[in-house]
């Protein structure tokens, strides 16, 4: 079954609707490989009714409404299979899908948001991070990166009350950044609507054009990581993450070479006492 909740209350929904509705949340894997057509025939209504519901469901189409259902009903290992599936477990053909995956963020990438991003955390006083499950090593990565150039950072708690023990310190002059793939998770929800009302500058990376409920972030980066039925990898996310960090050394410039020229000067008046 798929979540009841994906299609809004509060709609007048016609006899037919309520059909598709039922269809959908009792056998979602069925409807995934459906077309328009077979809808339409297996609950005896027209095709014309099967398009109108997406829109009046709110979805734009037929289409985003798969995408939607796909999203919801899918786990990890369907989207493994699916992905087998389509390359064969070939690298070659895995590879060529990231390199896709990274042309479709790079289409997407909003440049003046981009910009502020780099901008924000280059002036913040201290940077918060925050990331869950999968995006958890991403926000490891953002923090050891921007950890090098001597910048104040904290990575959050991925979940729970212990969360709100770094977040408390948050204030008008940090930056907190988080994860919100697919969704933002209620951790997510928090940080932003946390910095919302202390005024600090919040930072979402996601994989949504758009996002009609919860929080919003001060700024949000888009990055494409594939159809909603397939494996989500993080390789375009990792991609945008250096591009922001080479980013932020290109504006700190002087700061973070001298950084990164102490590091190496410690590694070389220790490295005989630590292991590699």
């Amino acid at each position: 079954m798929t979540d009841p909740s994906l299609f809004p209350t509060g709609v007048a929904y016609t006899p037919a609707e309520e059909l598709i509705i039922n269809h959908i949340v009792e056998k979602p894997r069925e409807f995934l490989l459906q077309s328009i057509q077979d809808v339409a025939l297996s609950l005896g209504i027209s095709e014309a009714t099967v398009s109108r519901f997406a829109r009046h469901a709110g979805f734009g189409d037929f289409k985003t409404l798969k995408n939607a259902v796909a999203a919801r009903s899918l786990g990890p290992a369907d989207k493994m299979s699916a992905s087998i599936d389509e390359g064969a477990g070939d690298a070659q053909a895995f590879l060529r899908q990231q390199r896709s995956n990274i042309d479709r963020t790079l289409e997407g990438l909003d440049e003046e948001s981009f910009a502020k991003a780099v901008h924000a955390l280059v002036a913040a006083r201290r940077i918060f991070l925050h990331g869950k499950g999968a995006s958890a090593c991403v926000a490891e990565l953002l923090r050891f990166r921007l950890n090098r150039y001597g910048m104040l950072v904290e990575l959050l708690p991925a979940g729970g009350t212990e969360l709100m023990e770094g977040l408390v310190h948050a204030g008008q002059s940090d930056v907190l950044v988080t994860f919100g793939f697919q969704r933002v998770s209620p951790e997510g929800q928090a940080l932003l609507d946390h910095g919302e009302k202390v005024g600090c500058t919040t930072v979402l990376f996601t994989d949504r054009y758009v996002r009609s409920a919860g929080p919003r972030a001060t700024i949000e980066l888009y990055t494409y990581r594939g159809e909603p039925r397939a494996y989500h990898s993080m390789a375009s996310a990792v991609a945008l993450v250096d591009a922001l960090v080479v980013g932020i050394a290109a504006q700190l410039d002087g700061p973070a070479l001298e950084t990164l020229d102490r590091i190496k000067e410690l590694k070389r008046a220790y490295g005989h006492l630590l292991a590699r």
